[in-house]
């Protein structure tokens, strides 16, 4: 799902390489006219507006550099927050040219190195992203029969692992015949978002170093040291939040057994999907030394939904949040990106595997318990 363009731009650092570039930005939008506009956004600023003149716009200037930007249309005018936004790094090379029939989110990029690079970059995710936009639509539309149905749950939660796995391999693909193209952090940003640190730092070693010693590319290098953070091997950082009951919980109780630190939230599909295989394995282990603590990121106001979601779908050890969305701590705590994501923990506390879906979560705690699958 699309953020905020504000969001997306404090989230995703400017790629910056460090030599003079001049860059020449030409559009069409349309037959849009006044007060339409569009805004040149980078370095976390507005630095540039063109109100439009039959569609028409144009930008240009000098920068240190290849840069990354965003291009954001208000059909009002104003320099207000809006999802209709495109990505576009400016740089030499020739003129960047940006074409749509309507609106940004659809335009087409061309006309430079990285630029074309990220057009072929969007043309490789595109059939995994109308796949995704498929079982989210399949999921939203479930009729509550199928809601409560193992079969279907499972069939749902199967088919988003597998898309997972193909958008890993597309990444991976893509960082490997393009490791001199800024676009590679892009597709490295998105790779991590289900991935340990070990397999995202391997990648990254892989880009060039004109890449790695871009400003984003210097960016990454501390994102990975966060990552490192919380990677398999790390002992899990401690947090407290409130329970059902507005107890505060500390990870730190559950020191001593094997623990599932899963976060999910009522709102996300995969996670409500994944539910009933967390539910066996805990059943399954939990006079045996296992436990689980589950974080949900549901937003402010939602408690009620939240406390529904853990009725309906049953969960039945311990449940905190803070209803704080991606605000919360626990989000930069441990670097999460995405939904659902949990990490097994060990008695002495160290993490000792992540992202596991319910099939390898039964897998790993059979091999940890010795019982047989």
């Amino acid at each position: 799902m699309k953020n905020w363009l504000i969001a997306l731009i404090c989230s995703v650092p400017s790629l910056v390489f460090a030599q003079t570039e001049k860059y020449v930005v030409k559009g069409s939008i349309g037959n849009l006219g006044a007060p339409a506009t569009v805004f040149l956004v980078y370095n976390n600023a507005i630095a540039g507006r063109a109100v439009l003149n039959h569609g028409a716009f144009t930008f240009s200037g000098t920068l240190d550099g290849p840069t990354q930007a965003y291009l954001m249309l208000n059909t009002s005018g104003r320099n207000s927050p809006t999802n209709d936004y495109a990505v576009l790094f400016l740089e030499d090379g020739g003129t960047i040219r940006v074409a749509s029939t309507s609106d940004l989110t659809e335009a087409s990029i061309i006309g430079t190195k990285n630029n074309d690079a990220r057009t072929r970059y969007k043309a490789l995710m595109l059939p995994l992203e109308t796949r995704d936009r498929d079982l989210e639509v399949k999921d939203t539309t479930a009729s509550e029969q199928q809601k409560r149905s193992a079969k279907f749950l499972k069939a749902l939660e199967v088919a988003n692992m597998q898309l997972i796995k193909e958008k890993n391999a597309a990444n991976k693909k893509f960082i490997a015949e393009n490791p001199s193209s800024l676009v590679c952090l892009e597709a490295l940003y998105n790779y991590a978002m289900y991935n340990d640190y070990n397999a995202v730092a391997a990648l990254y070693s892989t880009l060039s170093a004109a890449v790695k010693n871009s400003q984003g590319g210097k960016a990454y290098a501390e994102t990975l040291q966060q990552m490192q953070r919380v990677g398999v091997g790390s002992i899990a950082p401690d947090f407290a939040l409130p329970d059902t009951a507005n107890r505060l919980i500390k990870l730190s109780a559950f020191h001593g057994k094997y623990v599932l630190l899963d976060f999910w939230a009522s709102w996300c599909p995969i996670c409500r999907e994944s539910a009933p295989g967390v539910v066996k394995a805990y059943n399954s282990y939990r006079a045996k030394n296992f436990n689980i603590l589950s974080v949900s990121l549901d937003r402010p106001g939602d408690r009620q939904k939240w406390l529904q979601a853990i009725h309906h779908d049953g969960l039945k050890w311990t449940q905190v949040s803070d209803l704080n969305y991606w605000k919360s701590p626990v989000v930069s705590l441990y670097k999460l990106t995405a939904l659902p994501q949990n990490f097994l923990i060990g008695p002495n506390g160290k993490i000792i595997a992540r992202d596991l879906d319910s099939d390898e979560l039964a897998a790993r705690l059979a091999g940890i318990f010795g019982v047989k699958n």
